[in-house]
């Protein structure tokens, strides 16, 4: 597994030459952001993906090609064997790739409502009435990332991941059902970013999550 946090907003235009690569969809809708710090931050993390994997696949950017299936997961069909997977929480990229089986990432910027665990129970029936908002980011983090390695989304897939909530708020990954024999694990941690900012909460879900790290960029 390879993981990378980039930090969009220090991506500088050096680091991205140039919109070769990125497909109508992804041109179209960036042309919708109606602020340009939030165009630039859809722009510069679809760029960013593509340099980190090429560079990881010994490619120019600007031949690797990155689809989506009906679903919207994405996959690269000229390297089929590499899983890939990756999530955005405003200035925030987070990019997992992996050649052990399919993989999905999330990552959230820790900012607690006082709304956080109603919008949990309503799209996790499962969560115990006994869950505290110190669960939340746990929780919502792996559901992501779990839905997003089956490529079901939230409205179909939640119900399938089965996740075991301890009495302290930490939240686990107890499988997912209806996607194979093979056994699926997850993983969340908690990362700072900028003094004044929020920390970042992180969560990959993969058939096998071997000792990882995720690697800043751009380098510090």
């Amino acid at each position: 597994m390879d993981a990378w946090l980039v930090d969009l907003d220090q991506v500088a235009p050096t680091d991205i030459t140039d919109f070769d690569g990125l497909t109508e969809e992804e041109l179209r809708r960036g042309a919708e952001f109606v602020h340009a710090r939030a165009a630039h931050r859809f722009f510069r993390a679809r760029l960013t993906v593509r340099r980190l994997l090429a560079e990881r696949l010994g490619l120019d950017p600007r031949d690797l090609r990155i689809h989506y299936d009906r679903a919207g997961k994405p996959y690269l069909p000229d390297q089929p064997g590499t899983h890939i997977s990756w999530s955005r929480s405003d200035g925030l990229l987070l990019l997992g790739a992996t050649e052990t089986g399919p993989v999905g990432v999330d990552v959230e910027l820790v900012r607690p409502a006082a709304t956080s665990m109603e919008v949990l129970s309503f799209v996790y029936p499962a969560a115990p009435a006994t869950a505290t908002p110190r669960a939340f980011f746990h929780a919502w983090t792996l559901l992501e990332a779990a839905v997003k390695a089956t490529g079901r989304g939230l409205a179909r897939g939640a119900k399938e991941v089965d996740l075991d909530f301890a009495p302290d708020g930490a939240v686990s990954l107890r499988g997912i059902t209806g996607h194979g024999p093979h056994p699926w694990h997850g993983h969340t941690s908690l990362h700072p970013t900028h003094p004044t900012a929020p920390s970042a909460m992180t969560a990959f879900v993969s058939h096998d999550l071997p000792p990882f790290r995720i690697r800043p960029w751009p380098p510090r």
